[in-house]
């Protein structure tokens, strides 16, 4: 029980400078999601100023798909990573605090007799011990009877289909045409949702900078209850 006590501080010591550092990391891409949002700002208003001077088509479409769009797509990784961060901090937090929860637990513990300590340990002991085994045999039959019915299976299916293969290699003109038509198909595909994605990019971007908002919040919260605690 002692062991596990300190098990568990040392828990905290680790888990305390994850926390510090997963703040620190926030507060690093906060900065540079002020910078991308700056940056998303001016090619905004350049883009704009571009479509009113009536400028080249081709290089208005250059600047949005090739640099506000990956700009856009950073920012909102960023913004993701920064919930994620906080939503660490927070789970973090949790388990600190359990953790010295069950400390006192342990102390509490201490009071129950040697004896009654000693055969409760081995009866638990024996007990995952005998789960261990039990559920190894059942991993190993289970495993057996997978491998032996996906093989069977695998021979039956390949050995049909790696006949069909030797008999027809060739590449007919149709199928390439139609590849080609598919690729010319996918191209414009992609270039057009390039420029109906932005704005919803935009929303979401502005989606999550109010859910870390809400949750820096939350977070300088539990900063003041660890000042206070000092």
């Amino acid at each position: 029980m002692d062991k596990g006590k300190i098990a568990l501080k040392n828990d905290n010591t680790t888990l305390e400078i994850e926390q510090q550092a997963l703040r620190n990391l926030t507060r690093k891409l906060m900065k540079e999601i002020q910078l991308g949002t700056l940056m998303d700002e001016s090619i905004e208003k350049q883009i704009q100023a571009a479509k009113a001077r009536n400028e080249d088509p081709e290089k208005v479409k250059f600047v949005t798909e090739e640099v506000l769009f990956p700009l856009r797509q950073r920012i909102m990784d960023m913004q993701q990573m920064i919930v994620v961060n906080q939503q660490g901090v927070m789970a973090t937090e949790v388990m600190i605090r359990n953790n010295k929860e069950l400390m006192r637990g342990v102390e509490r513990a201490n009071n129950v007799t040697i004896s009654a300590l000693r055969i409760s340990m081995m009866v638990a002991s024996s007990l995952y011990n005998q789960n261990i085994v039990l559920k190894k045999i059942q991993m190993l039959n289970e495993t057996t009877n997978n491998i032996i019915g996906s093989t069977t299976q695998m021979l039956k299916k390949q050995g049909v289909e790696i006949q069909k293969q030797s008999m027809d290699t060739n590449i007919s003109v149709e199928t390439l045409k139609a590849a080609f038509a598919d690729a010319v198909e996918a191209l414009d595909a992609i270039n057009t949702y390039k420029q109906e994605a932005l704005p919803k990019m935009r929303d979401t971007i502005n989606q999550f900078k109010e859910l870390a908002a809400k949750s820096e919040e939350q977070i300088q919260q539990i900063e003041k209850g660890h000042k206070l605690e000092l």
